[in-house]
């Protein structure tokens, strides 16, 4: 017969429940920052876990003894008074009572079986974690049950202190070790991801490791949300959606109409989609990399941080002093309690098209699951999957896309996917058992390189640098005005610009033409300044910031409020707020010509024209033939001719070549100002049941002022009309009609855009001939050849489109850059020479073409 519980048991529990985790909470802060830091530590719970660092050794020749209860006693005999007790909350609270205490606490204290169990359980989650495809750690790790019980012993017998509570001993408890051990084996073990691995840390960090140590445990690997701080604020896609973890504070407090500011209750995304996210998951609408991109703000968002008490611990005045910092206390009412919440931030994203730029960039890296709930085809493929021939059954390796609205500057989306094989390059030691060792590119930890590629990657942009050179030479002061003429001659219906003509030039990407108008081949090449208005043009388009002194920052901007990064703010003093992005260079070169050093505009200067004549010949001495312009040699020239290419020093982003198209479109909107791409509308924060705007300080945070459009609306609607034959007749044709009908290709006007293909050494020499040449084995050479470089096979396409088919303005520009794969049976990289389909385009053509609604298979 059950007992019927007395108050006197529910006390007992309450006291034995609640007592134990109070006394956790304050030594758990005893090393909580004084100004309560949004990150707090448990220095016992850290001592704890590094008892695991000492038992984590290489299963080859550890002790593999079973765990079971009784060994953990005799290990720890210090133990055995909290551990040998079996009792659960079930036992004293009956369900009816209190039924959310079984479902989340089982056991006030762990017996040693269980301690048993878990240890168990984690040696079992080392060894697949270590010998996974692409493990983290460079051998088959285990559990050693005799040196953790030695560790784990000698670390309950032993005080320590830690340098942020100098004086402040503290003792390690067994039920440290039991929460140690509890967060090492949760959620599948995912917390072994996040450790540093011998095999994926760099030689400098390993140096301090003991020899045969395979893992380091720090802090900031259980650092902890402080919860006396409020509550981030939050993060709003479009007026619909907001990104809060699942089961968040968030969650709950972002659907708030206070804090949302819009008719309906948007609906929350719960983070960024990963390599895994099913096909009709909500999570494709949020960026990579998001939280690295807005990480600046989080000095904003959260209530613990610098600049929110800055701007909320002294009430606001009315008006605020010009150089002031005022909004007030900025809280909301949470279940009857006023809660400090962080300022929100609305991003440009648009939800919708983020989600079809981010599925079609994973669909080209070898999704197939997505490639066919967008229907996406391509011609070269038909009754197969897209990429069949290609390693991985990937169209591309990486796939980088930003799209911009033109009018406003506003960045909609930001999609970048890398296939499996390519992510294991930067990702572990190792490449996975289904991926090709002979490809040419080493591995290494490089966390940074997995991050969004449409703005944290660039690469040489090659010729998608013609509409900044086109709009040089339609501006030249000797000739511009003769060629613009020449250029305004309609072109009849179905036929294509002439060859020799500008926009015939822009068609074909003719790169030789263009260095000839370059460099002044219409004078023999003799005084030309041309080079240099080109250089100037590039700062026109956006492109060259701060490269006019030399900085490690020349061609970046900042990505969330499209300010130059040299920009301050009250009378000089402070910097505002940003996130340095790549976004374009041109015609620059590290000052006093040092390796590393910062980079600077080229000075301009007379070039020699005999040899920029020798240089237009090329190797075979003749004009217009094939070679023109290439292996040029001769002193600065040279240099100058790679920037014409789009090579040498030149860089830029997805982003970066979007922002170029869209100033370029603009001007042939007839728009005077522009806004520099940006991420962010605004930022938020809550007055009584409002959602108001937050003021930014002297421009520390807020959208950047417009800028005027310098270009000629007449020359970027001439460069326009060049460019939208390059799909009809032009580089683009192939990748047009890889989604298209050919026929219908040849109708398209709403589209103008541009390809390029960086330089890449070793392209037509088979994977083969690459892993012979470059290979690091017996044999190989000493000196490696240019083929063996770090250059990879990128691809560019930029473009302007309009959203009606049918006329009216350019409205949006997008940005591809993607990494080509190599066909499995030739070993060739795919378009090898610059022969077949840009891929690039493509991935343009499939995104614009169903946000238009002319391909079949809608994005959800």
């Amino acid at each position: 017969m059950t007992r019927r519980r007395s108050l006197l048991d529910f006390a007992i529990v309450a006291s034995a429940a609640v007592v134990p985790v109070m006394l956790g909470i304050v030594l758990l802060v005893g090393i909580l920052d004084r100004n309560l830091s949004p990150r707090y530590v448990s220095a016992r719970q850290v001592a704890a876990l590094k008892t695991f660092e000492a038992a984590i050794v290489r299963r080859e020749g550890m002790h593999t003894a079973a765990w079971s209860a009784d060994a953990v006693v005799q290990g720890l005999p210090q133990c055995r008074g909290e551990w040998g007790s079996r009792w659960s909350v079930a036992d004293v609270v009956p369900s009816r009572v209190a039924p959310g205490l079984q479902g989340g606490v089982a056991r006030v204290q762990p017996g040693a079986a269980e301690i048993a169990s878990g240890l168990a359980s984690l040696d079992a989650a080392l060894l697949r974690f270590s010998t996974r495809a692409n493990p983290r750690v460079n051998a088959a790790v285990g559990l050693d049950a005799t040196r953790w019980l030695e560790a784990a012993a000698h670390a309950l017998d032993t005080a320590f202190e830690v340098p942020e509570a100098p004086g402040h001993r503290f003792r390690l408890r067994c039920a440290d070790l039991a929460s140690a051990l509890h967060a090492l084996t949760r959620g599948d073990a995912r917390m072994l991801d996040a450790l540093a691995w011998r095999g994926s840390e760099g030689h400098a960090q390993v140096a301090h490791w003991r020899p045969e140590q395979m893992v380091a445990i720090a802090e900031r690997d259980v650092a902890r949300r402080n919860p006396w701080s409020g509550v981030d604020g939050c993060i709003y896609l479009g007026a619909g959606h907001f990104v809060a973890g699942a089961r968040s504070a968030q969650e709950r407090l972002c659907a708030l109409p206070a804090m949302a500011a819009a008719s309906a209750a948007p609906s929350g995304l719960a983070g960024e989609p990963r390599v895994d996210t099913p096909v009709d998951d909500p999570r494709w609408m949020v960026p990579p990399s998001l939280h690295a991109m807005l990480r600046p703000l989080d000095s904003l968002r959260s209530p613990s941080g610098t600049l929110y008490r800055l701007y909320t611990d002294a009430p606001a005045a009315d008006p605020p002093p010009a150089t002031a910092y005022r909004f007030g206390p900025n809280r909301i009412a949470l279940d009857g309690a006023a809660v400090d919440v962080g300022f929100s931030v609305d991003l440009t994203i648009d939800p919708q098209l983020q989600a079809l730029a981010q599925k079609t960039a994973a669909c080209y890296t070898g999704r197939q699951d997505l490639c066919r709930a967008l229907a996406i085809r391509r011609t070269e493929d038909i009754g197969q999957p897209i990429g069949h021939r290609l390693l991985e059954t990937a169209m591309v390796r990486m796939a980088a896309v930003a799209v911009i609205d033109i009018a406003s500057g506003s960045i909609e989306a930001l999609a970048g996917a890398m296939s499996p094989c390519t992510r294991d390059e930067f990702d572990g030691p190792g490449r996975g058992a289904g991926c090709d060792r002979r490809l040419p590119y080493p591995t290494q930890y490089r966390p940074d390189a997995l991050l969004n590629p449409a703005v944290f990657h660039d690469a040489m942009p090659a010729s998608t640098i013609k509409p900044i050179m086109a709009a040089a030479f339609l501006a030249d002061p000797e000739v511009g005005a003769r060629w613009l003429a020449a250029e305004k001659t309609p072109i009849k219906p179905g036929a294509t610009p002439t060859p020799d003509s500008l926009r015939g030039q822009l068609m074909r990407s003719d790169s030789a033409r263009f260095l000839d108008r370059m460099f002044c081949g219409d004078k023999n090449f003799a005084a030309c300044r041309r080079p240099w208005e080109v250089q100037a043009s590039a700062l026109a388009f956006g492109w060259n910031a701060g490269c006019a002194e030399g900085a490690a920052d020349c061609g970046k901007q900042d990505l969330l409020f499209g300010r130059v990064l040299s920009a301050t703010a009250e009378s000089g003093q402070v910097r505002p707020l940003a996130t340095p992005v790549a976004f374009g260079r041109l015609m620059s070169e590290p000052i006093a010509g040092r390796l590393g050093a910062p980079l600077h505009l080229m000075p301009p200067a007379a070039l020699d024209a005999d040899i920029v004549r020798r240089c237009a010949a090329g190797a075979d001495g003749r004009r217009r033939s094939d070679d023109d312009w290439e292996k040029c040699r001769g002193g600065a020239v040279v240099d100058v001719v790679a920037e014409g290419w789009g090579q040498g020093h030149a860089r830029s982003s997805a982003l970066g070549v979007a922002g170029m198209m869209a100033t370029l479109a603009a001007a042939a909107n007839g728009q005077a100002e522009l806004h520099r791409p940006h991420l962010v509308a605004g930022l938020r924060g809550v007055r009584g049941d409002a959602s108001v705007p937050l003021d930014a300080a002297v421009a520390r945070w807020g959208l950047a002022p417009a800028r005027p459009n310098t270009l000629s609306p007449e020359i970027a609607r001439v460069i326009l009309d060049g460019l939208s034959y390059s799909h009809r007749a032009g580089t683009a044709r192939t990748a047009c009609e890889q989604v298209f009908d050919p026929r219908r290709c040849k109708g398209f006007d709403w589209i103008a855009g541009k390809t390029g293909t960086p330089s890449f050494p070793s392209d037509g020499i088979a994977l083969d001939e690459l892993a012979r040449r470059c290979g690091n084995g017996a044999g190989a050479p000493q000196v490696k050849p240019a083929a063996c470089s770090s250059l990879r096979p990128y691809k560019w396409y930029v473009a302007a489109w309009r959203s009606d088919p049918h006329g009216g303005p350019w409205t949006k520009a997008i940005g591809v850059l993607t990494e080509r794969n190599w066909v499995a049976k030739s070993g060739q990289v795919h378009a090898a020479g610059d022969h077949g389909p840009n891929p690039s385009a493509e991935i343009a053509f499939q995104v614009v073409g169903r946000q238009l609604g002319m391909v079949e298979g809608m994005a959800p």
